[in-house]
């Protein structure tokens, strides 16, 4: 590895390389974290911060057992012990009483650098196990009795791989201290007009009051500036995607196609499908591409409202394109549309792996030539070989299952064809225009009136056999059972977790137990998609009673004769996943129930946020709530959103002074 010398010059963008006693094997570590530049590093942001301005005398640290403290002294007495467990053990006293502070890894480069008569300043949480005691403290030599320390130390986040390349806090600290001593030149990325008026501090002097802060009343101020900073970041970003797909379009319309399709419905359309279907068509016929996202409740009949949006483009004479991620939500779609469009002259075929080599060049002609005038397909849409004769609509199912990448992929099919991408995971209105600010929006509020909604129960572990014995004879009345499990196989490596169910060892339990007799097969990610689609189609056609799987049957799986959901360990899935996994069920005219198992050792308020979710059937209302417990990048699709990876910027909280900076990000282009 070349070096480059420290009088080159350097930027937010050179290589770590050029921090002094950054190797090879640390500059590694640090790339698994995603810090690969000067600027990656310093924007490694402290997550707490320790306050050594005050020191505590020795016969006061009684008061402060599990509190984090300073205190300062003379080594008395250092010593390594063997055994099984081996230790550095020290004795510090000042002259008002002694603290033992112990190591238990790390023992020989400590007892290298401690010693009898040493005099430390030592920062570390007070135990009492006999007597008082700090273990792995932080410490810092105290020469010729000066404590010009620095009294305000950050604390940084530390992964595993940082740790095996003997990456600590102090040289941490220390690599970036060298950074903001030897960088001349900061990124402008807001515009000065901004921060005048805002009147925030230069980046500079935020970064090193971040990272060397010299009291901790200021931070707020400097923090509220890299608040603006990433945010407008991200509104950049979205303002330069949604220009990605500003194309110009076709004007559509449905002709008298949406009457003949509604004649064949066994229901009426609601309120709110109707509305949604009523902005799609302005859509379709506006000259100007269509590039919205369609999003609703579970049950609240998404793919109908998408499937009323193609017959636009179907009337003109123009191809539609439906993108689902798995074979079996394809066949689902097929099969549905296929039925409805038959009757009136339109040809639907169906693009997925596994075809013969001759039915799938049949396909591909039919495709290219026009023949085929409804195509619902996999990833197989995606191919290069897979060419249009006129396509002019590109519907994408569960759009969180796909990247940016490919979404763009089919864009280039045709660059006119309006473009429609479904979210499975509702998202409150007013936040889903701030989260996809690159999409317009439509939304369906409300499912179908007179749905009942899924009994949802919390069952204790005395109460298992019973849910059991239920289950049983409800299966026996013709019913099926979804069994879900928050893991395939158990972790051999982490004996902390033996609570967690796995789906192989609660396969085994149920068949030889209460299930013994019910037809039971299981499904997971890890499965080719042949075997797992066979036995879904087993599920769906009723040969199999029960069906354990993971949270691959989250979405896109519609069996209307399955009426019980158990999940196992729900602590486990956010309460928005958990809302999709409920949703299976329901579907048809059976009472339906949703049973949650929760772990023995779940906290009072984990258990009360349950509560709250058994009684609440409104999505949007759970996908917020979910979003205030565990963050953007637990909701399906929010992780590619930019949202989950934000260090000062809350999604909740921040969505006002978002779409306030995407309005200045308006005017300053109109201007």
């Amino acid at each position: 590895m070349t070096r480059r010398t420290v009088n080159a010059m350097i930027d937010f963008l050179s290589p770590l390389d050029v921090i002094p006693g950054m190797g090879e094997k640390r500059i590694s570590a640090m790339n698994e974290s995603e810090i690969t530049t000067l600027g990656d590093l310093l924007y490694w942001f402290p997550y707490r911060y320790i306050d050594r301005s005050i020191i505590v005398a020795l016969d006061q640290v009684c008061n402060y057992v599990n509190e984090t403290i300073t205190v300062s002294g003379t080594i008395e007495i250092v010593r390594i012990e063997r055994g099984s467990r081996g230790r550095l053990r020290a004795k510090l006293t000042d002259n008002t009483g002694s603290i033992e502070l112990i190591w238990f890894s790390g023992v020989q480069f400590f007892s290298k650098s401690i010693h009898k008569g040493d005099t430390l300043l030592v920062t570390g949480k007070v135990g009492k196990y006999g007597q008082y005691q700090m273990t792995h403290p932080m410490i810092e030599h105290v020469k010729n009795g000066s404590l010009s320390i620095r009294q305000i130390l950050p604390h940084y986040s530390i992964t595993a791989s940082m740790k095996e390349a003997g990456i600590q806090q102090k040289i941490l600290l220390n690599s970036i201290q060298w950074i903001l001593d030897n960088l001349k030149h900061y990124p402008q990325l807001l515009p000065s007009q901004i921060e005048i008026r805002k009147k925030f501090p230069p980046l500079q002097k935020c970064l090193m009051s971040l990272h060397i802060p010299e009291s901790l009343t200021d931070l707020d101020n400097y923090k509220e500036r890299l608040k603006y900073e990433e945010l407008y970041k991200l509104a950049l970003t979205l303002k330069l995607s949604k220009k990605k797909f500003a194309f110009p379009g076709r004007a559509m319309a449905p002709g008298t196609l949406p009457e003949k399709i509604i004649k064949q419905l066994p229901f009426t359309l609601t309120p709110d499908q109707k509305s949604a279907i009523a902005t799609l068509y302005k859509d379709a016929l506006s000259k100007k591409r269509m590039h919205r996202l369609l999003q609703g409740d579970v049950g609240s009949g998404k793919t109908l409202v998408a499937f009323f949006a193609s017959l636009a483009a179907l009337d003109s004479g123009l191809q539609v394109s439906w993108l689902a991620p798995t074979d079996i939500l394809a066949r689902q779609i097929y099969h549905a549309v296929s039925t409805l469009l038959e009757p009136c002259g339109i040809t639907t075929v169906l693009l997925k792996s596994g075809l013969s080599a001759k039915n799938k060049k049949v396909v591909l002609n039919s495709i290219a030539d026009g023949t085929a005038q409804c195509i619902v397909g996999t990833h197989a849409l995606l191919q290069p070989s897979v060419t249009f004769k006129a396509l002019g609509m590109i519907i994408i199912d569960e759009q969180h299952k796909f990247g940016a990448q490919q979404r763009l992929t089919m864009q280039e099919k045709d660059n006119a064809s309006d473009f429609l991408i479904m979210s499975a995971t509702p998202i409150p209105q007013t936040l889903a225009r701030t989260l996809y600010g690159d999409l317009d929006i439509v939304t369906i509020n409300r499912p179908p009136s007179g749905r009942i909604p899924v009994a949802t129960h919390i069952v204790p572990e005395s109460k298992r056999l019973d849910m059991e014995e239920f289950i049983v004879r409800e299966l026996q009345s013709g019913s099926q059972a979804f069994y879900v499990v928050p893991r395939i196989e158990q972790d051999i490596d982490n004996t902390e977790v033996t609570t967690i169910k796995d789906l192989q060892t609660v396969f085994t339990s149920l068949t030889k137990g209460s299930f013994a007799g019910t037809a039971t097969a299981y499904v997971h990610g890890k499965m080719d998609s042949d075997s797992r689609d066979s036995i879904m189609e087993q599920f769906i056609s009723g040969k199999v009673k029960m069906l354990v799987a993971t949270s691959v049957v989250e979405v896109g799986v519609d069996v209307p004769n399955a009426s019980i959901i158990v999940i196992e360990n729900a602590e486990r899935f956010g309460l928005a996943q958990l809302h999709q996994l409920r949703g299976r069920v329901g579907r048809g005219s059976k009472k339906s129930y949703c049973f949650l198992l929760l772990s023995e050792t779940v906290d009072h308020e984990t258990r009360t946020k349950f509560i709250v979710f058994c009684k609440n059937h409104d999505g949007f209302k759970i996908s917020e709530l979910d979003l205030q417990n565990r963050g953007p990048g637990e909701i399906n699709g929010l992780r590619q959103s930019g949202w989950y990876n934000l260090q000062f910027a809350d999604i909740l909280h921040d969505a006002p002074l978002f779409r306030e900076i995407q309005q200045e990000l308006d005017t300053i282009s109109t201007s």
